[in-house]
């Protein structure tokens, strides 16, 4: 009796992937348990041989969690196996009974919703608590979202509506122009929140880490040279020299990062155009993209923005420009893949590798001859970028950049596991995990089904692979900031999906919604309850008016000046420190930012080494950021206190 006689019949791609989604998950929690703990072990094993030091020192704290990090590596590797279940049960045809098929599609279906539901009752701490979370999205914005998402539904139904919409969506010169306007208000506004002046912030927290690395680099230190950054390598010099044309302040160097913020933004918004050739629909999409990436304030925050999603929507945008026209030459997007690595590791690796994969899934190679042409191209742009990367040190500081300086801090946060957190074990995580895995399971249903619009389906691609691999961020350290930072990363992804689902609705004549096209919809309606808490325009520019004078560095710079004179060479360490040296006139030779970032031994005597390689006889301390440890390891290499106050000490070799 024939398959079709008993009453089975070939499933299409979308029901294999929801029928295969139980069992590839199973599988893939049972790796996770068994291989994740031997996978981490092998890759990041704690380090003895320089560890975090001094014991018990603040600045110092954490430990390494090999099994969490190998366990994140194998979960990140598990939508690989129901995207290929998709591709080669498509391609040889997967049999069952219409009702066997129906019950397995809406179990699978359900598991993803209790997933979903497991990580928002683990946000609000009543499930699987073990410690306390941040209420993201309370009670209010998930009933909003729900009825955003009834609304859109039921008016989608309406033909008087869709007609309506459709007209507004007819795209004409005239709506580009006022898209991009749009787009480009919208971006700005969001991003004022990042301007700063001096006095705000000036020697504490990540942004008076950032800002001195830019007067670093006009102090004369070279990244990955004779300087160690625990943020982007490369960033610094766009800023140095805009800060050398316009002036040496922190509104300066704020406005230089937003406008590139602000770039970044609007070549978001120039993909949402192309996948929807239209800018309305493309606003649609951008505004709670936006709104869902600056979460608690992350877009103010320049190692963020623009340090690490810059370069990255850079290669995006670089992709779906490729996808959009196969005649374009591929090896520039290596070029600049490669530069974006270096200036980031972790968010420019997960662009570089979310660009070669969405090209070559899209567009595969055909023949051995393909894929040598393939990896050549690859290759020959890459080792293009590393060059401009090693012209770029040549011209500044004489040396070619030292590779072993892009992996010191990463392993510091890994193998050392500087202040490191467990990950929660229920928490909005989950569902940017499950956001980037249906991101790549519905790429592949796409590919089986050979859909013609090849730049959706590229792009959803690119933001699964870039969300999977960029979330080691948050698993190297999984703290609250590290959570909301990954927003910007699962709105893209929602964004791309949302697009997926209103063109199967469309095509379904907007019937009635299937589950998952009601979740990811949901997704981005609370993205769009996120426009509430921007700050408006006339509030940023008060906080800028009202900015108390600097109070930090002009008593700073006073204690520098009476101990050393211009033209002097000093290892300064302390907050602000090369915008000290810069603007006294200063030689400063220090590798590192500040004293808390001099966290093993080993960073300890990089510094002694600078000092005497360069004949450098003053260290110049903060004292509360100095630990004992240090200065009994400063003294034991001949050098002795001289001068002191109540914040600062010199010390000077004997």
């Amino acid at each position: 009796m024939g398959e079709r006689d008993r009453g089975a019949r070939a499933l299409v791609p979308a029901e294999i992937a929801w029928v295969g989604l139980i069992p590839c998950a199973l599988l893939a929690v049972v790796a996770i348990v068994m291989l994740g703990p031997p996978l981490g072990h092998l890759l990041f094993a704690p380090d003895t041989t320089d560890p975090l030091w001094p014991p018990g020192w603040i600045e110092a704290q954490g430990r390494a969690e090999p099994v969490e990090l190998g366990r994140y590596l194998v979960a990140a590797a598990a939508p690989l196996l129901l995207s290929a279940v998709v591709l080669v049960g498509a391609a040889r045809g997967v049999w069952l009974p219409a009702p066997a098929a129906r019950a397995l599609v809406l179990g699978g279906q359900l598991l993803l919703l209790a997933f979903l539901v497991l990580a928002v009752l683990g946000q609000h701490d009543v499930l699987l608590v073990d410690r306390q979370q941040p209420h993201v999205f309370g009670v209010g914005a998930l009933a909003v979202a729900a009825l955003l998402v009834l609304a859109a539904v039921l008016a989608l139904r309406h033909d008087g509506i869709r007609r309506q919409l459709g007209r507004l969506a007819r795209e004409t010169p005239r709506r580009r122009a006022l898209g991009l306007a749009l787009a480009s208000a919208v971006a700005a506004t969001w991003m004022l929140e990042g301007l700063m002046v001096d006095g705000l912030g000036e020697d504490q927290g990540v942004f008076a880490w950032t800002l001195n690395d830019a007067f670093a680099v006009l102090d004369g230190r070279t990244p990955l040279v004779d300087y160690r950054l625990l943020y982007a390598k490369l960033l610094p010099y766009p800023a140095a020299l805009a800060m050398a044309g316009f002036g040496t302040t922190a509104l300066v160097y704020t406005v230089t990062m937003t406008l590139l913020s602000v770039l970044t933004l609007l070549a978001v918004y120039a993909i949402f155009r192309r996948v929807t050739r239209s800018s309305l629909p493309a606003l649609g999409l951008f505004v709670p993209f936006v709104a869902l990436g600056d979460v608690d304030r992350t877009m103010a925050l320049t190692a963020m923005w623009p340090m690490r999603y810059g370069g990255a929507y850079l290669m995006a945008w670089l992709a779906a420009r490729r996808l959009d026209d196969v005649t374009r030459r591929v090896w520039p997007l290596y070029a600049v893949g490669a530069v974006v690595a270096v200036d980031d590791l972790e968010f420019g690796i997960a662009a570089l590798g979310a660009s070669v994969v969405a090209l070559a899934c899209v567009r595969p190679p055909r023949s051995p001859r393909a894929v040598l042409r393939l990896a050549a191209e690859v290759a020959g742009g890459v080792l293009a970028g590393l060059a401009l990367v090693a012209l770029l040190t040549l011209l500044h500081g004489g040396a070619l950049p030292n590779p072993a300086l892009l992996m010191e801090w990463p392993r510091i946060f890994t193998r050392l596991g500087w202040f490191s957190l467990p990950m929660p074990r229920a928490s909005l995580h989950l569902a940017l995990y499950a956001t980037f895995a249906a991101a790549l399971v519905a790429a592949a249903v796409r590919l089986a089904r050979r859909d013609a619009d090849a730049l959706l389906t590229g792009m959803l691609v690119w933001s699964g692979v870039f969300g999977l691999l960029a979330g080691g961020y948050y698993a190297g350290r999984s703290d609250d900031v590290k959570l909301v930072s990954m927003f910007s990363a699962w709105g893209f992804a929602l964004a791309l999906l949302a697009v997926a689902a209103v063109r199967a609705l469309a095509a379904r004549g907007w019937r009635a919604p299937t589950l998952p096209e009601l979740l990811v919809l949901f997704g981005l309606a609370l993205g769009a309850c996120s426009v509430i808490e921007v700050t408006p325009p006339q509030e940023q520019i008060e906080r800028l008016a009202d900015a108390p004078p600097p109070a930090y560095r002009p008593v700073a710079e006073q204690f520098v000046r009476e101990v050393a004179r211009r033209g002097q060479k000093v290892a300064i360490l302390m907050p602000m420190g090369h915008r000290i040296a810069y603007e006294l006139g200063l030689d400063n030779v220090s590798p590192y930012a500040t004293p808390d970032a001099l966290v093993t031994r080993g960073q300890l005597q990089h510094v002694i080494d600078a000092a005497r390689r360069e004949r450098a006889h003053e260290i110049i301390l903060l004292a509360r950021l100095t630990a004992p440890e240090h200065l009994a390891a400063l003294a034991r290499a001949g050098f002795r206190i001289r001068a002191r106050s109540d914040l600062f000490l010199q010390l000077a070799d004997r």
